[in-house]
């Protein structure tokens, strides 16, 4: 091949990519920044900013808006007390609303495949989709959840029936589980572990194709079944 059948980017391209590369920068020196202050972040009780993790495509990673991480959160502090049990299950956009409006609770827990996560320190547990039976203090955190937020990774039914093996593992007795996915798996969390489709549409900052669903084991003042 000669250097005239090399293919080159148009202007716009080579624009297009530098934006993205300074930004993808800008992105790591922010979250760098954050890992080196967060023993600081943590004591003053100062909010984090989600936007400080960059999400990673391949793991699937597509963060809520602030509006439904915030109904996440009244949802869990609406039909919990302060002493239950809480996981966020690939769910680290709800848990970092919830740290931001609760502060370091030590009854909450993010359970999350990437490390980044890792900065939560003993709330941060490794979590993988298909061992979902094996993570750090699985036998301790044991049917102690009273309230569990899963947003399995991946839009396929395998993810979901791992991810909701875990959930049946480490939920308390009468439960309350909100899970976030394609409206497609309506009929699989139906039958895994009876949840219903509910009036809520949980968005992501970027926009997804696929349309997204909430679906619960619960109602209360404003999370609502419908097709009953």
């Amino acid at each position: 091949m000669d250097s005239d059948d090399v293919p080159t980017l148009s202007a716009d391209a080579l624009a297009a990519l530098q934006s993205f590369l300074t930004e993808k920068q800008e992105l790591d020196e922010q979250f760098a920044n954050l890992q080196q202050n967060a023993e600081e972040v943590f004591a003053k009780n100062k909010k984090i900013d989600m936007g400080c993790f960059q999400e990673d495509w391949q793991l699937s990673q597509f963060w809520y808006d602030e509006g439904t991480a915030n109904y996440i959160v009244e949802r869990v502090l609406e039909n919990t007390k302060a002493e239950d049990t809480v996981a966020f299950i690939s769910s680290p956009t709800a848990y970092v609303a919830f740290h931001n409006r609760v502060g370091e609770r030590e009854n909450a827990y993010v359970f999350e495949f990437d490390e980044r996560f890792a900065l939560f320190k003993e709330r941060f547990v490794h979590y993988d989709f298909n061992k979902p039976f094996h993570f750090a203090r699985a036998d301790k955190l044991k049917g102690s959840f009273k309230f569990i937020v899963a947003d399995p990774p991946f839009l396929n039914e395998d993810c979901l029936s791992q991810t909701m093996k875990t959930v049946q593992f480490l939920a308390a007795d009468n439960a309350l589980v909100m899970i976030n996915t394609g409206a497609v798996m309506e009929d699989l969390a139906k039958k895994l572990i009876g949840a219903q489709l509910t009036d809520f549409h949980p968005m992501h900052r970027g926009g997804l194709s696929n349309e997204f669903r909430c679906f619960s084991n619960f109602e209360d003042t404003k999370l609502k079944w419908i097709n009953k």
